[in-house]
């Protein structure tokens, strides 16, 4: 069996410096990026490939989750959710309910990517076990993107978390396959969408932009530049094998590309 549509959500639209987003390139320039999640349609369930920003964070971060975050403060000057929704927005528009998800794919528990996950209490939750640990207690300017505001449910005997280490093929029929892709973060994951008419990689941030990602130039705050450009590698080649398209998570010219719902990709 294959995925039947899969649909770009976008949640948000976060502005970065160019020289962060693409390693030292462009300093001073803005670099809009888009902050998306996907949908897909599978016979057998509903797949959310990352949650987006939440909008709970962006109103008050002084009291977001059980520590605050107040260094958002600052960030959240660039943030504009006006040009997108929140996922459980985005699901009533396409007739759906947060039950409705059954699973949730993590790429990374960055605040752009891991926000509203106690949106989706009833869904399984899919993340690589390195990416869990380090999120709790992460290093350097890492630190200022995990919130335990947005991924503590996680932790939670009521939240169905299945931790993986490598590969995961999430239906066993190779249409929705999860797979490593370290070095923005220890525990990044990429997915690989297997559709009627094309295959798509979801890269998520592999790297930042399109540019970064065709000249191995990553985001300035990644984890591991040497993983990263592995990462990369990874991409490429199973693009290669598999005559898939790449679709970089926050590069707007990428985005673009994928169709506004509710039209989807089929």
């Amino acid at each position: 069996m294959t995925v039947t549509s899969l649909y770009r959500l976008n949640t948000a639209e976060w502005t970065l410096d160019y020289s962060a987003a693409t390693q030292l390139q462009q300093p001073g320039e803005p670099y809009p990026g888009w902050c998306p999640c996907y949908l897909l349609e599978h016979p057998e369930g509903l797949v959310l490939f990352d949650t987006g920003v939440s909008r709970e964070m962006a109103a008050d971060p002084t009291t977001y989750g059980p520590n605050g975050a107040p260094h958002m403060v600052e960030l959240l000057e660039t943030l504009d959710l006006e040009v997108g929704q929140s996922p459980t927005d985005h699901l009533a528009a396409l007739g759906y309910v947060p039950d409705d998800v059954d699973y949730v794919v993590l790429s990374h528990l960055h605040t752009d990517h891991a926000g509203n996950i106690d949106s989706f209490p009833d869904a399984e939750f899919i993340v690589q076990k390195a990416e869990l640990r380090y999120a709790f207690w992460p290093d350097g300017v890492q630190s200022l993107f995990y919130l335990e505001g947005d991924f503590s449910p996680l932790r939670s005997h009521e939240y169905d978390v299945t931790a993986i280490t490598g590969e995961y093929d999430l239906f066993g029929d190779g249409s929705v396959v999860a797979f490593p892709t370290p070095g923005h973060t220890p525990g990044h994951q990429s997915l690989a969408v297997d559709l009627e008419s094309s295959t798509v990689i979801l890269a998520a941030d592999v790297a930042n932009s399109r540019p970064g990602y065709e000249n191995g130039l990553v985001a300035s705050f990644a984890w591991s530049l040497e993983a990263s450009l592995e990462s990369i590698q990874t991409v490429r080649d199973r693009a290669r094998l598999t005559d898939a398209d790449v679709i970089v998570h926050h590069d707007p010219a990428d985005q673009e590309r994928l169709p506004d719902p509710p039209e989807a990709l089929r």
